[in-house]
């Protein structure tokens, strides 16, 4: 019981949050999107964290899910990519070696006290999942299906929710409103910190670089503005101009990768988090000194 409990922590890390709870519900939310993904969410996270166990990584990183996310996502990327037309031995067999590298990179990270997020799942499924997919290697091609039209009004009003499952490779309404409802579970302020990232995001990609309506109506550019936000979110201004920088730059890092024709995955979401990362700790850095400094002369 015990092992389930982390396995569905891990799958509660892909929002950050080290939530079972969460988990579970995210885990459920995947199935009314398609019965693999959800499949895909569940075995993910318990090949990362059995991994993580079978090879002593520290017990205690184990139990706060770091194991479980990146593979569970891995799993789920396999599952996208190829599974949604019908699973057999092969793309279930590669979605297990996905889980695995994937845990093995996350690893390479967190001996070395490095901000991982979910940069290994993105490593990895480039290689098995874009990379595969572009030679059809073993007969695999993308099955991934067309965007659904969502550019009608009653269907647009929906746009955050379609975000909240783009996240993890959905595409229902419910699949949505679920996963919104797992993280308000575990922290009611990032769930709304995140729903606001999606309309904020969407906003300001189409002002920026003029994305198809029906990509901005399926929450394809607002996925990784959610992960900003849960990685920023907070009571102070600061950290509003932390989201909102981040969210930018997740936008633009986006379009930037998927211009050249690679898998954008949750990059723009990684690559903009490090950086706002390095820019906060300068900042705080700054600040320490100005008060150790004025310190001096107020004893």
């Amino acid at each position: 019981m015990q092992f389930i409990k982390v396995a569905l922590v891990g799958i509660g890390q892909i929002f950050l949050q080290e939530n079972g709870l969460s988990g579970l519900i995210i885990c459920i939310a995947m199935f009314f999107s398609h019965w693999a993904l959800g499949i895909g969410c569940l075995l993910g996270s318990i090949i990362g964290t059995l991994t993580a166990i079978k090879l002593n990584y520290p017990k205690e990183e184990i139990k706060q899910g770091l194991y479980g996310f990146n593979a569970s996502l891995a799993f789920m990327c396999t599952m996208f990519t190829f599974g949604l037309n019908g699973v057999s031995f092969l793309i279930f067999l590669l979605g297990v070696i996905s889980s695995v590298v994937s845990t093995l990179i996350m690893r390479e990270f967190t001996k070395r006290n490095w901000v991982a997020y979910t940069f290994p799942f993105v490593l990895t499924c480039w290689i098995f999942c874009w990379g595969i997919s572009q030679i059809g290697l073993f007969g695999l091609w993308q099955t991934t299906p067309a965007l659904a039209d969502h550019t009608t009004t009653l269907e647009s009003i929906k746009q955050p929710f379609y975000a909240w499952a783009k996240v993890n490779f959905g595409g229902s309404l419910i699949t949505g409103i679920l996963l919104f409802i797992a993280i308000s579970i575990s922290s009611p302020t990032v769930a709304i910190w995140g729903m606001a990232a999606t309309i904020i995001s969407s906003a300001l990609a189409d002002y920026l670089f003029n994305i198809e309506p029906n990509e901005l109506a399926n929450g394809i550019y607002s996925f990784s503005a959610i992960l900003v936000a849960c990685a920023f979110s907070g009571k102070r201004f600061r950290d509003f101009v932390y989201v909102i920088a981040g969210i930018a730059l997740a936008i633009f890092i986006q379009f930037s990768v998927a211009k050249i024709g690679l898998a954008p995955y949750t990059i723009g979401f990684i690559v903009a988090t490090w950086l706002v990362l390095w820019i906060k700790g300068k900042v705080d850095h700054s600040k320490v000194s100005s008060e150790k400094f004025s310190n001096l002369f107020n004893p």
